[in-house]
């Protein structure tokens, strides 16, 4: 494709411009080719005008740039060269991103549970369906790697394009608050957008709860979707939408005035059955996912699906169907009569849903597994300590992907707020270890929920990923 075809519409300025063939577009100089256009992004670490001479070097012949740089080759000067990435991604596959209709799922929480939702109600509807997320990408029932939560935009319309030459009618995927912030949404508008909570998290990034909520909060707007559903019983959702009427927003909940909402909500270890009111249809729900947060998963799903006119009594099927979503809530019975409990909970919010969930439905005693990430948001870590400790029996404080910090300092920053509740607790660095631990301690009717990593295959320690599963050595004792 011709530079000139590109850039087309895009407001920018020419610097030594000549119309060269792009073959290839790059925002990294580990993926570089020959007639490449490689995009000069600032980081946190590394600035991308910095390594425009290696760029150069290995088959750029043109630069995205925000500022002008000392070499010969065209350079097309933006002033956002993040936002530029998304508009000339799409131009160069073709805008793929118009031959289905778009789901976009964020939250703190929830996000990917709710993706398997709307996936599943939309197959019952007969649809061919994409997923982009953060265990795998699917279409259909096939498979691929996913290496972030949203793509990085020049992926993500690679990913598009993929998915609109199999055929697919709807895309669902998980849009991260750093996909927001970092704008790899520009020029990527979703027929529906789903807000599904906000709760702490990413502080590392965002510094501020403020800035991590406003930037939750953004996605509501048309510039990223059309049509927004949001759940109007979390407190700041519910202030943004109060203070926004002109806004237009479809609301679920279980408490506030919505237009989705459930009744009749009844748990056990074997699932959750419930009525939910569609468009004033009133109609029953039996899944095997567990909790509270899963009635909201599920109303959100549905919500979203009203919008896209699906007929309700093909959504409650559609929920009644999704019943296994990898890494979220999976209850694994061991062979004394206890229960283990798979699930991503990485948050103070998550893991609160989570105990707080099984801790209705427990027969005995709740033990409560987890550890927390490094080089990451360190402030929750004291927090989920005190979660664990006021809603646990016994809490086992263990690693969870401490990449380049000492796993043992933040095992201690989590076990200062187990101490500062009193809460009964032991500290296991080794995570196979702990669970092997933890379960020679429960008994007929005991509970222990293993939070954190959820499908995760692999432990992050000192920047390298060795192979680990939490099924993996749940199945070491049930054999």
């Amino acid at each position: 494709m011709k530079l000139s075809n590109l850039l087309i519409g895009l407001n920018y300025q020419k610097i030594n411009y000549i119309d060269v063939e792009i073959e290839k577009l790059s925002i990294s100089t580990t993926d570089l080719a020959p007639n490449t256009l490689y995009f000069c992004i600032r980081g946190q670490n590394t600035d991308g005008h910095e390594l425009a001479s290696v760029a150069i070097a290995h088959g750029a012949v043109a630069l995205v740039v925000d500022r002008k740089l000392d070499y010969d080759v065209p350079q097309i000067l933006v002033e956002d060269v993040r936002q530029t990435v998304g508009i000339l991604a799409g131009r160069f596959f073709k805008q793929p991103r118009d031959k289905f209709k778009l789901i976009g799922v964020t939250g703190t929480n929830g996000k990917t549970t709710t993706t398997y939702m709307l996936k599943s109600i939309l197959e019952t509807a007969g649809y061919k369906v994409g997923l982009i997320g953060t265990i795998c990408n699917m279409i259909g029932e096939q498979k691929f790697p996913a290496h972030l939560t949203t793509p990085d935009p020049i992926e993500l319309h690679k990913i598009f394009l993929q998915m609109a030459d199999a055929g697919v009618d709807y895309v669902v995927m998980e849009v991260s608050a750093h996909a927001i912030a970092l704008n790899k949404m520009a020029g990527v508008i979703c027929d529906v957008g789903i807000l599904t909570n906000i709760t702490q998290d990413h502080l590392d990034f965002f510094h501020t709860f403020e800035n991590y909520r406003d930037t939750k909060l953004a996605f509501l707007d048309k510039k990223y979707c059309t049509q927004a559903v949001a759940n109007i019983d979390d407190n700041n959702i519910c202030e943004y939408v109060i203070n926004n009427p002109q806004k237009n927003v479809i609301t679920f909940g279980l408490n506030n005035p919505c237009e989705v909402f459930a009744t009749n909500i009844k748990y056990s270890m074997l699932g959750t059955t419930y009525f939910v009111n569609l468009d004033d249809n009133v109609l029953p729900i039996n899944t095997r996912l567990i909790g509270e947060f899963n009635v909201y998963n599920a109303l959100g799903a549905a919500t979203v699906c009203l919008c896209l006119n699906i007929e309700p009594r093909t959504i409650t099927a559609g929920l009644s169907s999704c019943d296994f979503v990898p890494g979220r809530c999976n209850i694994i019975e061991l062979k004394n009569g206890a229960y283990a409990v798979i699930d991503y909970a990485h948050t103070p919010d998550g893991l609160k849903n989570i105990l707080q969930s099984v801790r209705a439905i427990c027969n005995g005693k709740l033990y409560s597994l987890f550890g927390c990430g490094g080089n990451r948001d360190s402030t929750k870590r004291s927090i989920m300590g005190q979660v664990s400790a006021e809603m646990a029996d016994f809490t086992i404080i263990t690693s969870d992907n401490p990449r380049l910090e000492d796993p043992d300092a933040i095992i201690k920053q989590v076990e200062e707020g187990v101490i500062a509740k009193g809460g009964q607790h032991i500290c296991i660095q080794n995570r196979k270890e702990a669970i092997l631990y933890s379960i020679d301690k429960l008994n007929r009717g005991d509970v222990l929920v293993i939070a954190g990593k959820g499908a995760e295959d692999y432990m992050d320690i000192g920047g390298k990923k060795i192979s680990y599963s939490d099924f993996a050595v749940l199945d070491s004792v049930k054999k």
